[in-house]
């Protein structure tokens, strides 16, 4: 999660456009105005049509778009992917569960008062910083959701808090108080709102949301991992009470299966997503060594899922994913008790495991970028590798050279992990 790929992803400007051909008008009137010989007549032209609304498609080819929502006629006639400015969205799409133009100008009329800065923020999470899961659902985060998170207090400030790691990560904007101060509170208030069950499908789509974004934003903490982990916990539970059977939640994409499907799709169109063989025989003998150690059922669980995710990826992506997201789902099917021994610091064993699970998770990259096919986003830099050397410094020395080959794929270049990627297929 939250891996950069290497490709230039720059955000659409939602600025209104300057009309392309106003220079050459004014320029052919003042050529008009000059003395010469049977000066060319100007051709009479229609009145201005531009639509100033128009999705981004229609605004590149340079035609009239109807704006029409969600998809416009030229994007379902050409079979395009039809996707609209953010604010263009919010101010001219409604829906039954849109708020009223009053709730959506004053974003934080309940609870508190937004500042500029985070209205910046916000902006900033809208057009770059949401998350690229659920695959292909970038619409769901700069729509539907952004719809009722000023109801929720909790996703309010989750989307403002990696809003802000993700703006300090691309940028010199020197935000990460910020970025700390609206995780606690979003923290605090999806803790609350979780102790009793959720009343509407909106409330739980919410709370879906907050723990994607707050799980994101740890990927941006240089001391996160432990947090990442809870949050996806978090994310895993929230799912297990059916938040994604609905067929009108959000997320119902997100459910294991239809997430599953769209990456078989994905990987069987895809004509590079091989692994270097190399990295997996590291993998594999460190993985066999690690074997040695004293190991709880669960945790014995864990590895042997790391050992089968290795073994499908020599030849078989599809099923080295589809291994590799249980190493995700997994852990939150454990006691609290097994999960909170799991993730403590002073558990050496599992922070071993922890840091192969992330040194495989970069290994991983020609499969795993293919969830970022389409993303409109832009992936920031994270402090996922640097976990590595946070556990290596953690545990007893007499366990450290469990960890040497997690350590060693840390320091590779990150442009090792993408192979001879099609950029074509990518971008």
């Amino acid at each position: 999660m939250g891996h950069s790929d290497g490709s230039s992803n720059s955000s659409p400007d939602t600025c209104p456009e300057v009309c392309p051909d106003s220079r050459s008008r004014s320029q052919s009137r003042s050529e008009s105005q000059q003395p010469g010989p049977q000066p060319r007549k100007p051709i009479p032209r229609k009145g201005h049509t531009k639509s100033r609304r128009g999705c981004y498609n229609c605004k590149r080819r340079r035609i009239k778009c109807n704006e029409k929502h969600p998809d416009c006629n030229h994007c379902i006639k050409a079979g395009l992917r039809c996707e609209y400015p953010a604010n263009i969205i919010q101010t001219t799409q409604r829906s039954p569960i849109s708020p009223n133009p009053h709730e959506m100008v004053n974003l934080r009329s309940t609870p508190g008062m937004f500042t500029m800065a985070d209205m910046r923020l916000f902006h900033h999470f809208l057009i770059t910083a949401y998350p690229h899961l659920p695959v292909g659902a970038d619409k769901i985060w700069i729509t539907v959701i952004p719809s009722f998170a000023h109801n929720y207090e909790y996703l309010i400030h989750s989307i403002l808090a990696l809003a802000a790691s993700h703006l300090n990560a691309v940028s010199n904007a020197n935000v990460a108080e910020e970025a700390i101060s609206h995780r606690i509170l979003a923290v605090k208030a999806l803790n609350d709102a979780l102790s009793v069950p959720p009343k509407t499908r909106n409330e739980r789509d919410a709370r879906m949301a907050a723990a994607l974004a707050l799980a994101f934003q740890s990927s941006h903490l240089q001391d996160g991992l432990l947090e990442f982990l809870t949050m996806v916990r978090g994310c895993n539970l929230i799912a297990m009470e059916g938040t994604l059977d609905n067929v009108d939640s959000a997320f119902h994409a997100f459910r294991e299966d239809g997430h599953l499907a769209t990456m078989r799709t994905r990987m069987s169109a895809s004509q590079q997503n091989c692994v270097n063989r190399d990295d997996l025989d590291m993998a594999s003998l460190s993985l066999r060594d690690i074997e040695l150690l004293n190991m709880t059922d669960w945790e014995r669980m864990f590895w042997d899922i790391l050992v089968r995710t290795v073994e499908y990826a020599y030849d078989r992506p599809i099923q080295a994913y589809t291994t590799f997201v249980q190493l995700y789902n997994v852990p939150s099917r454990w006691t609290h008790d097994e999960f909170q021994s799991f993730i403590d610091p002073s558990n050496s064993v599992a922070q071993i495991l922890l840091a192969h699970f992330i040194a495989l998770q970069a290994v991983l990259t020609p499969i795993l970028i293919l969830e970022r096919v389409g993303f409109q986003g832009i992936d920031a830099p994270t402090s996922v590798l640097g976990w590595v050397d946070g556990i290596y410094k953690n545990v007893p020395p007499e366990l450290r050279h469990y960890m040497e080959w997690a350590r060693q794929v840390t320091r590779y270049p990150i442009m090792k992990f993408y192979g001879q990627k099609d950029l074509g297929y990518y971008e």
